[in-house]
């Protein structure tokens, strides 16, 4: 089991743009200092920071008109490998990297106010862990946790692929529930919001999981929306009839004063 645990750790670091792991013990503490100043330069304003999956990060103000984008090119080490930095931002915060801030509320819109970024791209987030002794008699199993924001998918207890997503909002919460996938559509409309939902999961009626908006926060009428593009990955790994739990348990988030950028 350990091995297969650093295989994992492997191939998320493959997505993470790692060239290795954490630092090794007694090594000296990384100083974040000259990509905070980086961030201070480009006219970003510090809310606070800290670690959130075991990845220290600090937090900013989003300005209006700004973008997990436009930001990740405002900052040069962050411009110098720009389209994996602005993955690795848009993973960690569960947002589309081209969604705009703005106060209009229109579709495609930032709708987050703060931004995560994170200090150590040698550190890969830990969101679920990579063995789940309670899941090894299935061969697949879709796991939801709709209070950290991310959907994992397990084969035989072993974590495959980590999905962030976007569950209810206010007034129409993601029910807690195990469920079997009854249904598969590449191409489904709903007719009860009269929107398409593409790549859909059929959960129990009216629940699915399916390609959608992240704008920062939860915001489904009470469907799991994952990303387009990660809608069809599962879409494709999975089979009707595979099981699943939508759980909401707490982030694994502690925030600190400005502490990583001082």
């Amino acid at each position: 089991m350990r091995r297969l645990k650093w295989i994992l750790v492997i191939c998320l670091a493959g997505f993470w743009g790692l060239s290795g792991l954490s630092a090794p013990a007694g090594a000296e503490e990384p100083d974040y200092s000259p990509l905070c100043r980086e961030l201070e330069q480009a006219g970003l304003e510090f809310l606070n920071s800290g670690l959130a999956y075991g990845v220290p990060y600090v937090e900013i103000k989003v300005p209006l008109g700004a973008s997990v984008t436009s930001i990740c090119k405002s900052v040069p080490s962050l411009r110098a490998d720009f389209a994996r930095c602005r993955d690795q931002v848009a993973f960690f915060n569960a947002l589309h990297p081209l969604y705009i801030k703005n106060n209009a509320g229109e579709a495609n819109s930032l709708e987050a106010d703060t931004l995560k970024i994170p200090l150590d791209r040698s550190l890969v987030p830990e969101i679920f862990p990579a063995v789940d002794e309670s899941l090894v008699s299935y061969e697949k199993f879709i796991l939801v946790d709709i209070g950290k924001g991310f959907l994992a998918l397990y084969a035989q207890g072993e974590l495959q692929r980590v999905f962030p997503i976007s569950g209810g909002r206010e007034g129409k919460a993601t029910p807690l529930m195990e469920f079997k996938i009854a249904g598969k559509e590449e191409e489904h409309w709903s007719n009860i919001y009269d929107t398409w939902m593409p790549w859909a999961l059929l959960l129990r009626r009216p629940y699915f999981i399916h390609g959608g908006a992240l704008p920062g926060r939860s915001d489904s009428a009470g469907c799991i929306r994952l990303f387009p593009h990660d809608a069809e990955e599962l879409y494709h790994l999975v089979e009707v009839g595979t099981p699943g739990r939508i759980i909401a348990t707490s982030p694994l988030d502690q925030t600190y004063p400005a502490f990583f950028c001082r």
